[in-house]
């Protein structure tokens, strides 16, 4: 809605242009009239109108004249002329002042509906690219405020500008759109649209409180939460961001969070809330349930960069191999508490959580799979690049070892008889060397219980008693053809306690490995 002033010294002409439009339906709204040039000029300098349609000739100042002192002053307002006089030099002088439209009386209600749709236009055009330039001046002046270098008249004179109620205190706050990534159902608003939607909930919160300040950081918006706007949150910003959550709910439902830092009485001296506003965002995921988060919340909590232990990751991916849900969620349970309960910062996190990722991947390229089949391989492998919760990082994790579990599955089926005859393969020829399930199974990427599995389903036999059947098998042809020491034998073979030789020997043959030889020799 546009404001406008209405200047004539006619009264009847006056009251009888306010009843002949419809001011709010054409998007106006009169906020005043004066009968002359001088009371309109002060009303001007009072009510900072839109657009003033004035009269050329009356008392005191006439039209011109209070068109061209209104330029002097800087006022900013537009003008149109509504006038009696048909007289070029009239319109010559109103086309230099920059007034927007020349309309003669007697006005017709047509003509002027028309004019005002074209000037509804142009103020509109024009209030928004006022709003451009009072956004890029408070950004570039908060950016100068956060950064410490706000020394100047400029800065000065926009904090006295923005701040016109006098001393009190500031807190900045950090507002988070979370949860719409690329791999998301969810709609992502425009910065434009939702940078108005934050200054309207603020509006809705404060009725009387100036624009709200905001500045865009990379992937949060700023903004700056004075004293006055606390009101009616009893004086608590907490209280008040929550409010202020709220509205963007009810007009998103999309997922918001807010990050509050230390409360200053001076806006020179925002940069030290900012700073610990930041602070309070990186406790984002210790604090998950959290959906406003103050620096006075984790004030003496200090967030763990360390690494995640191996095991979570060599459970996970053995619960891959072997396709477990029940295991798979158990171990996902097991990495998150972890999380939690050693206070994993974010990029504790990140790491971890990729840790795991890569562990699988490797683990799926070894029986000749493609991660980068699965569609919830960019997500978990990206989703640090974008706002998401703890619970969104879950869902997501969780997702990646389903799905790359049925892989695994699918896998084993359609390579597993292959696979087994290169591990049989490579067992027969090498089995005197220090090898075992464990060690072939890592080597092969494969699980060691699943590989155990395989083995005996093809063979028909465990894999350990095969290697050790392989092992006496090999040490009799020894013990027959070779004048080797018992030792040298185990040695030869793969065993490097001779005693466990001789005993595993008389396990499968019923006699020690110099009785075998013995009977040999007596033939």
């Amino acid at each position: 809605m546009h404001s406008v002033i209405i200047v004539d010294d006619e009264i009847y002409f006056r009251k009888g242009l306010i009843r002949m439009i419809d001011w709010e339906g054409n998007g106006y709204q009169v906020i005043g009239e004066a009968d002359n040039g001088e009371d309109a000029l002060a009303m001007i300098r009072d009510k900072n109108p839109d657009l003033v349609i004035t009269d050329i000739r009356m008392p005191v100042l006439d039209g011109l004249d209070l068109i061209q002192a209104a330029e002097k002053e800087k006022l900013d307002t537009e003008f149109v002329i509504i006038s009696g006089h048909n007289d070029f030099h009239y319109a010559q002088q109103a086309v230099r002042f920059g007034v927007l439209d020349y309309v003669l009386k007697p006005v017709d209600e047509d003509d002027i509906v028309d004019a005002l749709g074209k000037l509804r236009d142009k103020l509109t055009k024009k209030r928004q690219l006022q709003e451009r330039r009072r956004m890029l001046l408070s950004e570039k002046q908060i950016e100068a405020l956060i950064r410490g270098e706000s020394e100047g008249a400029a800065t000065e004179d926009w904090m006295e500008h923005e701040m016109a109620s006098g001393p009190q205190t500031f807190t900045y706050a950090m507002i988070e759109l979370n949860n719409v990534h690329p791999w998301s159902d969810r709609k992502q608003p425009s910065k434009e649209e939702l940078r108005a939607a934050i200054r309207e909930a603020v509006r809705q919160l404060v009725p009387s409180a100036s624009d709200p300040i905001l500045y865009e950081h990379r992937r949060t918006y700023g903004l700056i939460v004075p004293g006055l706007y606390l009101t009616e949150a009893g004086g608590n910003v907490r209280a008040f961001m929550e409010l202020l959550l709220l509205r963007l709910d009810e007009r998103y439902e999309l997922e918001f969070r807010a990050y509050t830092g230390t409360t200053v009485q001076q806006l020179n001296h925002i940069k030290e809330s900012y700073i610990s506003a930041k602070e309070a965002l990186s406790y984002k995921y210790y604090r998950s349930p959290d959906r406003v988060i103050a620096i006075s919340d984790v004030s003496g909590t200090e967030l763990v960069y360390g690494q995640l232990d191996d095991d979570v990751c060599r459970r996970l991916v053995e619960a891959v191999e072997e396709n477990d849900s029940n295991e798979m969620k158990q171990v996902i349970d097991s990495l998150f508490s972890e999380f939690r309960d050693k206070r994993f910062s974010p990029e504790a996190i990140k790491t971890g959580i990729v840790q795991c990722v890569l562990v699988i991947c490797k683990s799926i390229r070894g029986m000749e799979g493609d991660e980068t089949e699965l569609s919830s391989f960019e997500p978990v492998i990206n989703w640090h690049d974008h706002n998401v919760t703890l619970e969104e990082i879950r869902r997501l994790l969780t997702a990646f070892v389903f799905e790359a579990g049925d892989l695994v599955g699918t896998l084993y089926r359609t390579y597993g008889k292959g696979r087994i005859h290169k591990v049989k393969t490579y067992v027969d020829q090498n089995y005197s060397k220090n090898i075992s399930l464990k060690t072939i199974a890592s080597q092969f990427y494969m699980n060691p219980a699943y590989l155990g599995q395989l083995f005996k389903r093809n063979y028909g036999l465990y894999f350990n008693d095969y290697l050790q059947k392989l092992r006496i098998a090999e040490a009799k042809k020894l013990l027959r053809i070779k004048d080797l020491r018992i030792y040298e034998v185990a040695e030869r073979v793969g065993f490097n306690n001779p005693d466990y030789f001789v005993t595993q020997f008389d396990k499968l043959e019923r006699m020690t490995p110099s009785e075998y030889r013995n009977k040999l020799n007596l033939q």
